[in-house]
């Protein structure tokens, strides 16, 4: 403001003549006025300054933790994806274990599950029925080998200890597959009751 201004204000106020004394004590005055108002907005100024970096941050972080958490959830699906899978695969090793202890291996223990993993009754009872015929007839053949024995003292008059490759093989296969029979049907119950 200058003097000229000042004096005009004086006057406005009432002040018929002002003098320099009262004019430059006018001017004292509006000046320090205004500028403890400058520096009071100043301040404001500053502290909103301050505070607009301070949101800034905080969204910032806020997003960063978004993605944080969003990273997690989906590691977390992944991890959880791979568990169902891995004990899918171990579901299938274990029961393949116990057909395996039963003489069921290959393609025949492949047949036992379906395209979800699951066991599929259907062709574990036809397995079993086709070994259990196989077991008959071979008793069958046994017993057929024999019929020309009554007396049991050897093969029309042969010695007992002498036989066959052919009769050997069927004696164990009949054991083997009785064995078998056995242990399937323990596993097959042992696996329904579980």
């Amino acid at each position: 403001m200058t003097r000229e201004q000042a004096k005009a204000n004086l006057v406005a106020c009432g002040i018929e003549e002002p003098t320099e004394e009262q004019i430059t004590n006018y001017l004292n005055q509006v000046n320090s006025a205004v500028k403890s108002e400058k520096d009071r907005a100043d301040k404001y100024k500053t502290e909103a300054d301050k505070a607009a970096a301070l949101q800034k941050k905080l969204e910032d972080l806020n997003n960063q933790g978004l993605s944080e958490v969003e990273k997690a959830n989906k590691a977390t699906e992944t991890a959880n994806a791979r568990i169902a899978e891995l004990e899918k695969s171990l579901k299938n090793m274990t029961i393949q274990n116990k057909l395996s202890a039963l003489g069921i291996t290959g393609e025949d223990a492949i047949k036992f599950f379906d395209e979800n993993g699951e066991l599929n009754f259907d062709i574990l009872g036809q397995i079993l029925s086709t070994r259990e015929k196989n077991a008959a007839a071979a008793k069958e053949a046994e017993l057929a080998g024999n019929a020309g024995n009554p007396g049991g003292n050897g093969r029309n008059g042969e010695n007992s200890d002498e036989k066959t490759e052919a009769e050997r093989f069927a004696t164990n296969y009949a054991k083997n597959t009785a064995e078998n029979n056995k242990v399937a049907n323990d596993a097959m119950a042992s696996y329904l009751n579980q």
